[in-house]
């Protein structure tokens, strides 16, 4: 199982080229397989910088996710209060983002391997992530 963070789904919709090959390949074989996971946070998180101007898409952001969300193999995971109650009691030292702390406490939950370019998701040592 493979969970893209909002940044990661962003890239495999529309350069995946700039996801790192190795992972890429990861990320091709949960598509085919149909275990690709994206938490409806990274839904909020591209609604949320798209209405603050802080993401440009090619689309509106309803249509976008709309599209972006029907991709080969991809669930939209929505948010469960086991994963609300996780994510405040995350193991260990992790910083305080809400969004992150789903992304991660979901991952975990769903034994995923998260797709991310975010340092502090990689050197969180209770979640497997990958970006090589």
């Amino acid at each position: 199982m493979i969970l893209l963070d909002t940044n990661a789904w962003l890239r495999w919709t529309h350069c995946p080229e700039t996801i790192p090959r190795a992972t890429r390949k990861l990320v091709e074989e949960a598509s085919a397989a149909g275990e690709l996971l994206v938490s409806v946070i990274s839904v909020w998180e591209i609604a949320t910088k798209a209405a603050l101007g802080k993401l440009s898409l090619p689309l509106p952001v309803g249509k976008w996710v709309e599209l972006a969300s029907r991709a080969p193999g991809l669930r939209i995971v929505p948010l469960t209060e086991d994963v609300a109650m996780d994510s405040a009691a995350l193991p260990g030292v992790f910083h305080k983002d809400p969004a992150d702390r789903i992304v991660v406490a979901l991952a975990r939950r769903e034994s995923a391997v998260v797709v991310t370019s975010d340092r502090k998701i990689l050197d969180y040592p209770h979640v497997i992530a990958r970006w090589n």
